[in-house]
């Protein structure tokens, strides 16, 4: 009888250490950044939309750099716990303040 209480005992113990164990994994959780463009606004671009009607489609580029002021690029990253990173671009060319290029 006195052996059969220390097995639960034991196993008692087990478990819960088990348990207390489980919950020091770490929580990792997703992490954006960047522009986070939904498909449906990218199928909404039009060659020969202002830049003006595509800033209110999509929002304020991630880069507009000084020295292509004719380019846009939309950057997104997702970090999602035990996957490699994922990157998205969307880049943008205009002329004469019109979208001419869509590059995904």
């Amino acid at each position: 009888m006195k052996k059969t209480m220390d097995m639960i005992k034991k196993i008692g113990l087990t478990a819960v250490f088990l348990f207390a164990l489980s919950a020091c994994a770490t929580y990792k959780p997703d992490i954006q950044q960047g522009n986070a463009v939904a498909a449906e606004a990218i199928s909404q671009l039009k060659q020969g939309m202002s830049k003006g009607e595509v800033k209110t489609l999509l929002g304020t580029p991630l880069l507009q750099d000084d020295f292509h002021q004719n380019r846009w690029d939309y950057i997104f990253y997702m970090s999602k716990a035990g996957q490699e990173r994922e990157r998205k671009d969307l880049i943008l060319t205009f002329a004469n303040n019109r979208l001419v290029n869509i590059k995904k």
